[in-house]
């Protein structure tokens, strides 16, 4: 399944991307004190210093990617228009790759080294990272916002949310455990409930925020269960716009079957309209079902 390693290899890369690339934080600020406050209120500051686009480009994205089983340098190119698509062009040795467009509805990937392409919703995509992954989750991160990896409507609306200060930083982080109440429940419920429990509770996520600028600085989500981790890391900051982006980004992964690391090094930000999102899928190529 040749198409299928080479697939989550990339795909994984412009899911990361798509996941970090408008992070902004500052460049030779003043040092401002992080002082405690309310999630509620960290949540609107965050949402106000968010970056608000129409059209985003990001023209050179250089990726060098290593694994247990593998190492690869590749260059893409990120178009996206608010609301409504993301394109990722992925090339080697300035050879064109595959290209991943991601629409509302839809993932749709098309590999033109073996000729074949898949279109699908974002079930494979989540399942592969592990993520409760939909367009409207990427615009969020992509806008610098906060997001919940989660599919749960109490983490989407930051219910379960603590607003801390951690290296004189402030952080969003998740509940680390959960407690099962009303026991007196019908059994079939409390069983579901348990269940969906265990699945979540030893899954930490932690976004770590700026004080002076409220933006995203690092992300950690923390398996427990399945020891499982993954961090990120933004710095080189440049303006765009007058709004500040990270030029590099650090991402380790680590879980018993694989380690993972990508170094990002990005230039040639635009947010300039955009008239094409061109993905044309040839005749002749196979569809492939990753479901």
């Amino acid at each position: 399944m040749k198409f299928l390693k080479y697939f989550r290899i990339s795909l994984f890369m412009a899911a990361v991307l798509l996941a970090v690339s408008s992070c902004k934080a500052p460049s030779e600020l003043a040092v401002v004190e992080a002082r405690p406050i309310s999630t509620n209120k960290l949540l609107k500051r965050i949402e106000q210093n968010a970056f608000d686009y129409d059209y985003l480009t990001i023209k050179r994205i250089n990726c060098n990617f290593s694994s247990s089983q593998s190492k690869a340098a590749f260059k893409i190119n990120l178009k996206a228009k608010k609301d409504d698509r993301i394109l990722v062009s992925i090339s080697k040795l300035n050879i064109p790759v595959g290209r991943v467009l991601l629409t509302p509805d839809s993932v749709k990937y098309v590999n033109y080294i073996d000729r074949n392409f898949f279109i699908d919703d974002y079930s494979y995509l989540s399942s592969f990272l592990n993520i409760d992954l939909d367009f409207a989750t990427i615009q969020s991160i992509i806008s610098n916002n906060a997001f919940s990896y989660r599919n749960d409507p109490r983490d989407k609306d930051f219910k379960t949310f603590d607003a801390l200060i951690e290296d004189n930083q402030y952080v969003l982080q998740s509940e680390k455990t959960r407690k099962l109440s009303k026991l007196e429940e019908k059994e079939n419920k409390a069983e579901r409930r348990l269940k969906r429990l265990n699945d979540q509770a030893l899954i930490l996520q932690k976004m770590f925020f700026n004080p002076a600028s409220f933006a995203l600085n690092r992300l950690l989500i923390s398996d427990k269960t399945n020891d499982r981790n993954m961090n990120l890391v933004f710095d080189d900051y440049t303006k765009v716009e007058n709004k500040e982006y990270p030029g590099t980004i650090e991402m380790n992964f680590h879980s018993p079957e694989e380690e993972i690391e990508m170094k990002i090094r990005m230039s040639g930000f635009s947010t300039e309209k955009i008239t094409s999102f061109s993905i044309k899928i040839p005749e002749k190529y196979e569809e492939i079902r990753v479901n």
